[in-house]
């Protein structure tokens, strides 16, 4: 299909947000990784990513086959059984193939599309926290104010204090806040991918498709 390396990047890419702890955690190194094959040579989860990408293998193999990376007991008799039984597949291979890897983006789409379900959930609850920790802020240092005007310069201190260490935790919020801006944005990316690559595959089996109904009316027509 011309296209299984750089789609078992995005794979495993999508596999990785939906595996890491939380937005803005795991998913940051997988992020700067080249959107190209440059897996490590005999790296057996690369291979497999390879093989889904290809659409070699159903959707349904590929999680068993992951599931045993996952325990460190993939082995590649296991990859070649699978290669086997593709290519003993001829008729109508590229058509399987196909929708295998259709059916792969699909399944992704709709892991990052639950991704950023959450994540926006939890970006709108840190700028309410944001907005919250501001008004507090003002409040500590108008009370602040307050008491200097009645000389209370104890009372003015114990705001002054209160409101440092909310400007503290209003610091690490915002990096948060940005960190997962960033995110939201390269899951965007990676979806936008994904969704091309969808269309190709499309294009791809449209194409086939065509070819087919012309075939079957030439042979009408000798007929």
């Amino acid at each position: 299909m011309g296209c299984g390396s750089v789609l078992g990047d995005l794979l495993y890419l999508a596999d990785s947000w939906r595996l890491s702890p939380g937005p803005g955690a795991a998913f940051r190194p997988q992020a700067s990784r080249p959107l190209v094959s440059a897996w490590p040579a005999g790296d057996l989860l690369s291979d497999l990513y390879n093989m889904h990408g290809e659409g070699q293998i159903s959707e349904e193999a590929f999680i068993a086959l992951r599931a045993l990376a996952d325990r460190g007991q993939l082995r590649p008799a296991d990859l070649a059984v699978h290669r086997a039984r593709g290519q003993r597949r001829p008729v109508h291979r590229v058509d399987l193939q196909v929708e295998n890897a259709l059916r792969a983006i699909r399944s992704r789409l709709g892991q990052l599309a639950g991704a950023r379900e959450g994540s926006e959930t939890v970006l709108s609850d840190l700028q309410a926290r944001i907005a919250d920790m501001d008004r507090r802020m003002t409040g500590k240092l108008n009370t602040a104010r307050g008491a200097v005007g009645e000389g209370d310069e104890q009372a003015a201190r114990r705001r002054l204090t209160e409101k440092a260490q909310l400007s503290s935790s209003r610091d690490r919020l915002t990096k948060q806040l940005q960190l997962l801006k960033e995110d939201l944005a390269q899951l965007d990316e990676l979806t936008a991918q994904l969704q091309n690559k969808a269309v190709e595959l499309e294009a791809v089996r449209a194409r086939g498709d065509l070819a087919s109904l012309g075939s079957a009316e030439g042979v009408q027509g000798e007929g």
